[in-house]
C-alpha cells in the first residue's frame, strides 16, 4: 500500500496528534459555543429531556466574551438564529442574555441591536426578557436601563401595526411577561398611527380605543387595523357559532383568538382548517377526527388529503419524514398520549399520511457525505423512543430509509453480536425494512463492532451512526478508540453519533473530540443536530 507513509500525518490542519498518537480533532470554544447554541450543552450530548440552562453549560460562551470575542459570538448568534440551525430556540435566547448582560460595551451593544432579528415572534422575546432576569443575580448587574428599553422599543416599532396587532393577539403572554408589561417598562414612544392604536389596546383596552378613535379621520390602513382589533374583540364575547366562523373566515383569526367554548363546535374547526398551517394540521388530526370534524368521505377529509400529497406544500413548510412518520403513529393509535382524547382513525387519512411519508423523502436536502448506519436488532428495541411515540427499531428503519433515499453514498448494517449487512433498498417500504431487521439473529450489543467492521472491509465512511436501544457496550474495544482507529487506517476525518435512544444520558462520545457525538433519545430536534454534526456546523 503506498498509503502507509500517510497515515501517520494528520488528516487535515484542524487535527493535533494527542498522547496516544491517534489523530483527534480538537474541540475550540467557537465549536463548544455552536454545540450550545444548537442544543443547549457544550459537551458531545444532545439531550432530548430539556436541560436547565445555567452560567454551567455556557462556560465557553463566557470565556469568549472575556477574551474580547464578544461581538464574533454574537454574529454566531444570529447565524444560528436566522439559518434556522437551532434544534431548539432556548440557548440561543439564553447566549443573547448573558452578552446583553456582559461587561464589555461592544458585545452588549450589539446583543440588543441583534434582538429584534434574533426575537422573530412574542415567545422570543418574553424568553429573552425572563433569562436576563434569571441571570440578574449571577452577573451583579440591571436589568430594564436604557439599552434594553430601547431594544424593546425597536422590537414593536419595527413592525407595522397590523403585524404587531396580530403578535399581540396570538401570543398574549409567556413565563408571566405579558405585552402590557413591555409596553409600559419600555417607555415605547409609537412610530406610527398603527401603533397607536395597538399600544392603546395593550395598555388601555378596547373601550378606550373606541372612545379615542371614533371621530378622528383615520387612514385606511388604521381602519383595517381597528376592524381586525374588533373582531378580536367580539369573537371573545360571541356564543354564537355563526358568527365565530363569519369571523374567522373574514378576519384569517387562528386558534389562539379562540375561546376553549368555541372549539367545542366541529363546524368552528371546519373554518379554521381552511387556512390552517400544515404542522398544526398534522398536530391537530386526532383531535378533529375525535370531534367529527374529519367524516368519512367529507369535503374536510378531502382537503387533508390534497395538502399532505401536495410536494409543494411539504417542501415549503420543510416537513421531515420524521415529522410524518410520528403524526402517522399516533393517528394510527387512535388516542392523544395523555389519553383524554380517543378516535376512530380515517381510512382515507392514514393512506394519505403513509404516501406522504414518501413524498418527503425529496424534501430532505442530501449532504454529500458518505454514511455507515449500523442498526442494533435486539427484541427490546421495541421499546418507545425517549420524547417520541415510535418504537426505538421504527425510528432507526425510518432513518435508514431517509438516508439510503437521500444520500449516494451509503452502507445499511445490522448488528449485535456480528455485523450483517441490512438490505434496505430505496423503493422499500418502512414495514419491508422493519421485517428484514426482524429477521436478523441477535446477541450482545457491542456498539464498536461497526467501526472495526468498515476497516477490516475496507469501507469508506465520513459519518457513523449507530442506533441502540441504550448506550450498550459489550466488546473489547470502545467505540471511540475504534473510530480513532478506523481514521488512521483509512486516512478519514470520519464522524460517530450514538444514538442510545431509550436512554437519559451516557457518554460514549470524548468531549474533547469534535467528530463524536452522543444522542439520548430522538425527537425532531435530533434531525438538525444530526445534520449540523455531520455538515461540521457544530
Amino acid at each position: 500500500m503506498e498509503e502507509e507513509a500517510n497515515q501517520i500525518q494528520p488528516l487535515n490542519e484542524k487535527q493535533v496528534q494527542n498522547s496516544e498518537g491517534g489523530y483527534v480533532w480538537q474541540v475550540t470554544d467557537m465549536n463548544r459555543l455552536h454545540r450550545f447554541l444548537c442544543f443547549g450543552s457544550e459537551g458531545g450530548t444532545y439531550y432530548i429531556k430539556e436541560q436547565k440552562l445555567g452560567f454551567e453549560n455556557a462556560e465557553a460562551l463566557i470565556r469568549l466574551i472575556e477574551d474580547g470575542k464578544g461581538c464574533e459570538v454574537v454574529q454566531e448568534i444570529k447565524t444560528f438564529s436566522q439559518e434556522g440551525r437551532a434544534a431548539k430556540q432556548e440557548p440561543i435566547l439564553f447566549a443573547l442574555a448573558v452578552c446583553s448582560q456582559c461587561s464589555n460595551a461592544q458585545t452588549k451593544q450589539a446583543a440588543f441591536k441583534a434582538v429584534p432579528e434574533v426575537c422573530r415572534i412574542p415567545t422570543h422575546l418574553f424568553t429573552f426578557i425572563q433569562f436576563k432576569k434569571d441571570l440578574k443575580e449571577g452577573m451583579k448587574c440591571g436589568m430594564w436601563g436604557r439599552a434594553l428599553r430601547k431594544a424593546v422599543a425597536d422590537w414593536y416599532n419595527g413592525k407595522n401595526g397590523m403585524a404587531v396587532a396580530l403578535a399581540v393577539t396570538k401570543y398574549k403572554q409567556r413565563h408571566g411577561w405579558t405585552h402590557k408589561d413591555l409596553l409600559r417598562l419600555s417607555h415605547l414612544k409609537p412610530a406610527n398611527e398603527g401603533l397607536v392604536v395597538v399600544m392603546k389596546y395593550v395598555t388601555k383596552g378596547w373601550k378606550e380605543v373606541q372612545e379615542t378613535f371614533k371621530d378622528k379621520p383615520l387612514s385606511a390602513e388604521t381602519e383595517k387595523l381597528l376592524k381586525y382589533l374588533e373582531a378580536v374583540e367580539k369573537v371573545k364575547r360571541t356564543k354564537d357559532e355563526l358568527e365565530v366562523i363569519h369571523l374567522i373566515e373574514e378576519y384569517s383569526l387562528v386558534r389562539e383568538h379562540l375561546l376553549t367554548n368555541h372549539l367545542k363546535s366541529k363546524e368552528v374547526w371546519k373554518a379554521l382548517l381552511q387556512e390552517m398551517p400544515i404542522t398544526a394540521m398534522l398536530r391537530n388530526l386526532g383531535k378533529m377526527t375525535a370531534k367529527s370534524v374529519l367524516e368519512p368521505g367529507s369535503p374536510e377529509v378531502a382537503i387533508i388529503c390534497e395538502r399532505l400529497k401536495n410536494e409543494k406544500l411539504l417542501k415549503k413548510a420543510r416537513i421531515h419524514p420524521f415529522h410524518v412518520l410520528v403524526a402517522l403513529e399516533t393517528y394510527k393509535a387512535g388516542h392523544g398520549s395523555r389519553g383524554k382524547l380517543w378516535w376512530r382513525p380515517d381510512e382515507d387519512i392514514l393512506e394519505a399520511l403513509d404516501a406522504s411519508f414518501y413524498k418527503t423523502f425529496k424534501t430532505v436536502e442530501p449532504t454529500g457525505n458518505r454514511f455507515l448506519l449500523a442498526v442494533d436488532v435486539r427484541a427490546s428495541m421495541t421499546q418507545r423512543v425517549l420524547g417520541s411515540v415510535l418504537s426505538a427499531s421504527t425510528v432507526a428503519a425510518a432513518m435508514c430509509m431517509v438516508v439510503a433515499r437521500t444520500e449516494k453514498d451509503s452502507h445499511i448494517v445490522a448488528f449485535s453480536r456480528e455485523m450483517v449487512p441490512c438490505p434496505v433498498t430505496e423503493d422499500m417500504t418502512l414495514p419491508q425494512v422493519l421485517m428484514k431487521m426482524y429477521e436478523i439473529p441477535t446477541g450482545p450489543t457491542d456498539c464498536s463492532l461497526p467501526m472495526i467492521w468498515a476497516q477490516k472491509t475496507q469501507t469508506a465512511a465520513d459519518v457513523f451512526i449507530v442506533f441502540t436501544d441504550n448506550e450498550t457496550f459489550a466488546g473489547n474495544i470502545h467505540p471511540a478508540v475504534a473510530l480513532r482507529e478506523y481514521r488512521e487506517k483509512m486516512s478519514i476525518p470520519s464522524k460517530l453519533i450514538i444514538c442510545g435512544m431509550t436512554s437519559n444520558g451516557f457518554t460514549i462520545a470524548d468531549p474533547d473530540d469534535r467528530g463524536m457525538l452522543d444522542m439520548c433519545g430522538f425527537d425532531a430536534g435530533a434531525l438538525d443536530v444530526i445534520r449540523n454534526f455531520t455538515l461540521d456546523l457544530i
